[in-house]
């Protein structure tokens, strides 16, 4: 008995030691991958970006699955095969996380489905998480002075950009370049995150621990939503940054929403709106500005502050062009018992690959027109 439990002791030892063994030389070869992010720091705060000819891969946030990232000469997100055409006329596109595509492989972002749909122009994504319309102008500038003239611009307003101007972004007029104030982030000498000994060596285990939290988690939220007798009873994330549609602007989460953040916010995305304006009517460019609902917003609505409104007032005398994806996503929840999970991600506000299909098409349909 004894030599039978010592002999299965030291099976469970060999195997584990092998597994882990494995798992060491797996995730320091075919799942080493660069981290595609750069900064820079200045006085006033730093500046982050997308590395040049980079190949990475990367989870946005625990929940999320990996996904692949390239990235071409400029930095720019883009699909494994990319080659632009010198005949083409461009279109630029502009926003944040969600235009950027986390979670998403790039050929299922909304991007990407554009991209794929409009083959006689050269698609440009300058979306990084967490840019904002002060980045856009920016970005605009710089890709302009790079001879890279847009014939459309496409804009993907963010809810969380209100938040993101009042205070995450401010100007540098030394260099032009705007700042994120505050201590950088933990990065190490390369402009990586520190990570610890366990997240560098163990990726495989850590990755199928994940994939599996990730199912389970989606499938137990499916069944239960379906169970549902009516929408009202889904289970909606609602968020810091998206709460001003329904909440009162007095009772907004005061540890963020700073006195004056919410009039400073919108004050700034006007500005740079019209500015971005600006530029395009200088170049004949046409400016679409795209804007489309968080989950919480379908749900909750609008009653506290109409972003559809808002957008149509950055629109007015000509501005720009306006796609609202707003009634057209209602519509779509009105028809889907479980829109929620065909939309986006578990528990969050990022557009999943339903959500991307659907924001592709009404804006594809709209230029197209």
């Amino acid at each position: 008995m004894f030599r039978k439990i010592f002999f299965y002791f030291l099976t469970a030892i060999f195997f584990s030691f092998f597994y882990l063994t494995l798992d060491f030389i797996i995730s320091n070869t075919l799942l080493k991958s660069d981290y595609c992010y750069e900064y820079k720091t200045s006085e006033k705060g730093y500046f982050y970006y997308l590395k040049k000819n980079c190949q990475g891969k990367g989870r946005f946030k625990r929940g999320f699955p990996i996904a692949n990232l390239f990235s071409d000469e400029m930095g720019l997100r883009t699909g494994k095969k990319v080659k632009k055409n010198p005949n083409n006329k461009n279109i630029l596109t502009f926003g944040d996380s969600m235009t950027y595509g986390v979670g998403l492989e790039y050929e299922d972002t909304y991007v990407g489905l554009i991209d794929k749909k409009m083959t006689n122009y050269n698609i440009y994504n300058f979306a990084v998480g967490s840019y904002s319309p002060s980045v856009h102008l920016y970005k605009l500038k710089t890709a302009i002075k790079n001879n890279i003239v847009p014939h459309k611009i496409l804009l993907f307003l963010d809810l969380s950009d209100v938040l993101d101007e009042s205070q995450r972004w401010i100007d540098d007029e030394q260099d032009g370049i705007p700042k994120r104030p505050g201590i950088t982030p933990n990065w190490g000498k390369k402009g990586e995150p520190k990570r610890g000994f366990i997240d560098r060596n163990f990726k495989l285990s850590k990755e199928l621990s994940a994939l599996v939290r990730f199912n389970l988690r989606f499938l137990r939220s499916e069944i239960k939503n379906m169970s549902k007798t009516n929408n009202k009873n889904l289970k909606i994330k609602t968020s810091i940054q998206g709460q001003y549609t329904y909440t009162k602007i007095e009772n907004l989460d005061k540890r963020f929403w700073k006195k004056n953040y919410f009039s400073k916010g919108l004050k700034k995305i006007k500005e740079k709106i019209d500015e971005i304006s600006l530029l395009a009517k200088r170049h004949n460019s046409e400016f679409y500005l795209i804007i489309y609902p968080w989950a919480e917003t379908l749900e909750l609505g609008q009653k506290q502050f109409s972003w559809s409104d808002f957008g149509k007032g950055l629109c007015k005398n000509g501005n720009c062009i306006l796609i609202n994806a707003i009634p057209e996503f209602k519509n779509y929840k009105e028809n889907n018992k479980n829109w929620v999970n065909k939309l986006y991600f578990l528990n969050d506000e990022h557009l999943n690959r339903g959500g991307a299909k659907l924001l592709s098409e009404i804006v594809i349909k709209e230029l197209n027109k």
